[in-house]
């Protein structure tokens, strides 16, 4: 039987685009190459290769491969090698003429380069801005549709004759409970949105349910008139930016306080 390179056979699957990422396990080494960075693919064993994790994901990174591997399920994961590369693999293990492998695509999930600073960040949260949010639905969009994998929006809207303080209290819980990978703006005056990477209904609706606990934990005492939370679905509540964004209310909860 011809030995298969599996190198050069997998990476003809991958997107151009994308990340390519390929586990031998027999032989413990690991093929990556990140286009988006110009690198040339590289083939080093696992344990080194995962000492270029960022210590706050490496275990989470390792206990999903090798549970993947071990019940022969989809492999995915956020994870990152520096402070502004979030990065999500998806991949599926295989056997290819006995030998166990492990192929996967990269995507990024970082910030989009916008030449204009100012379209960033909202000045006075220093959260992210919406016209930037609206870039990061459409990669969302992209990669969803890509991995049949679903995501979900979370908006918190209030009204309140202190809006400043507000908006910095609801950002902190916020920054504080959801994933450094998940991404959070400024929507418009009074709303914060925050984007939930891969999470299912029934894991948007937990993580909102989390927030409420906190949000009223921490915003007792304050003068507020309304307090919204919302959420959105994908592909549920459109199949583009602009729907989803409109939907963004359709299922809400009034938080008391």
């Amino acid at each position: 039987m011809v030995e298969i390179d599996l190198v050069g056979f997998f990476h003809q699957m991958v997107e151009d685009d994308s990340g390519y990422w390929l586990f031998q396990a027999a032989e413990g080494l690991v093929s990556v190459k990140y286009p988006w960075q110009g690198q040339d693919l590289e083939s080093l064993p696992v344990e080194q290769w995962l000492k270029r994790v960022d210590s706050r994901c490496r275990s989470a990174f390792q206990q999903a491969l090798y549970a993947s591997l071990s019940a022969n399920t989809a492999f995915t994961c956020h994870y990152c090698h520096t402070e502004d590369e979030w990065l999500r693999i998806h991949g599926v293990p295989m056997a290819i003429q006995g030998k166990q492998v492990l192929l996967a695509s990269v995507l990024p999930l970082t910030i989009p380069l916008i030449n204009d600073e100012a379209k960033l960040r909202d000045p006075q949260s220093g959260l992210l801005s919406a016209s930037l949010f609206r870039e990061l639905l459409i990669q969302a969009m992209r990669l969803s549709h890509r991995n049949q994998e679903p995501f979900a929006i979370l908006t918190l809207h209030y009204l309140s004759d202190d809006a400043a303080l507000v908006c910095a209290i609801v950002a902190k819980v916020l920054q504080q409970q959801l994933r450094r990978s998940d991404s959070i703006a400024q929507f418009s005056d009074g709303e914060l949105i925050a984007l939930l990477y891969g999470a299912s209904q029934t894991a948007a609706a937990a993580i909102a349910e989390k927030l409420s606990s906190q949000l009223q934990q921490q915003l007792q005492g304050v003068s507020l008139d309304s307090f919204q939370l919302g959420w959105a679905y994908y592909p549920e509540h459109g199949d583009n930016a602009d729907t989803l964004l409109a939907h963004r209310l359709d299922i809400k909860q009034q938080l008391s306080f």
